[in-house]
Order: structure tokens, then C-alpha cells, then sequence
């Protein structure tokens, strides 16, 4: 159990110059290649409480910016002749300290003599202008909200833990 993997994310991009986005596929369009986006977003529903989650769309090639350092490698291409490939996964959003992020993993830890769980999360950056860059942080399990419409099932658990289930 000691080999197991936290969920990786998909590569991000700026959509439209300005946009934080994950790309997932390629295809080709009726007007050359197209991404499958997704794309986090945040808003305030009409009571004014804060509603999470992501947007998912296919874009022209043409809108989609790279950004240095980011390996788009494994992204699924489709091959001369074939159907569109299966997109890659997006692990399950999370909300930490009132933000949104992804949970990659469940981690256990000891800390003064007490043991307790938190979660291995992606922080993607805001849609303000602010760094371009994922952040990768560690947050004790009682700090991150799950959202009801996620499915984390497939969240492992690192070290080889087998203390009782992370949270949830």
C-alpha cells in the first residue's frame, strides 16, 4: 500500500489570456483543434450564499495559453481516424478555509501525541490576475468542507495507513 499515488491534476492553461482552466482533451472541431476545458468558477447564488463548482466547454486552440512549465504531454489526443479519447479526470473540489480546491489525497499525521487526518489539496489560482500557479498545500481534515455534489470515492489514502478511514 506504501505505492500509492495521490490523484494528479490536469494541466492548467489561461482560457481567453486571463481565464485559470484545466485541460482534459484535444479533439479535432469543425475549425481545427479544441480543448476540453475545466474551468472553476465561483458565484453567488440568488439567496447569497457562495456556490462552487466547474464549468465544463470545448474552445478553439486559438484561445487556450500555455504556460511555461506546464507538461501537457499526457493529454488525450485523438489519432488519425479515431473517436474522441476519454478526457482526464478532475479530482473532487473541496473548499478550504472558504476556497475553493482539489483533494488529492488523504494523508494520516501525529502532532503532539495525537493522531488525526488532512487532506493533500491543489489550490488553483484565483480568476483576479494574481500567480498563475498551482499551489499544493496540506490542511487538517477539519478545516475542508466537501461538497455535497462530489464524489470522493476514489481519494486514496498515502502511507500506507491502516488507522481507521479518513474522514467522510
Amino acid at each position: 500500500m506504501d505505492d500509492v499515488e495521490p490523484l494528479r491534476m490536469p494541466p492548467m492553461l489561461l482560457y481567453l489570456g486571463k481565464t485559470p482552466a484545466f485541460l482534459l482533451a484535444w479533439r479535432r472541431g469543425p475549425a481545427g483543434w479544441e480543448g476540453r476545458l475545466a474551468i472553476p468558477q465561483s458565484q453567488v447564488d440568488v439567496r447569497g450564499q457562495a456556490v462552487h463548482g466547474l464549468n465544463y466547454r470545448w474552445a478553439p486552440a486559438g484561445e487556450l495559453g500555455r504556460l511555461p512549465g506546464a507538461d501537457y504531454a499526457d493529454v488525450p489526443r485523438p489519432g488519425p481516424g479515431e473517436e474522441d479519447p476519454a478526457p482526464l479526470r478532475m479530482p473532487p473540489m473541496v473548499l478550504a478555509g472558504g476556497n475553493p480546491a482539489f483533494l488529492l489525497a488523504w494523508a494520516p499525521f501525529t502532532a503532539e501525541g495525537r493522531q488525526g487526518w488532512e487532506g493533500c489539496l491543489a489550490v488553483p489560482p484565483a480568476a483576479d490576475g494574481g500567480p498563475r500557479t498551482i499551489a499544493y498545500e496540506r490542511v487538517r481534515a477539519g478545516s475542508i468542507a466537501k461538497l455535497p455534489e462530489a464524489d470522493y470515492t476514489g481519494v486514496p489514502v498515502l502511507n500506507g495507513s491502516s488507522r481507521e478511514k479518513p474522514p467522510g
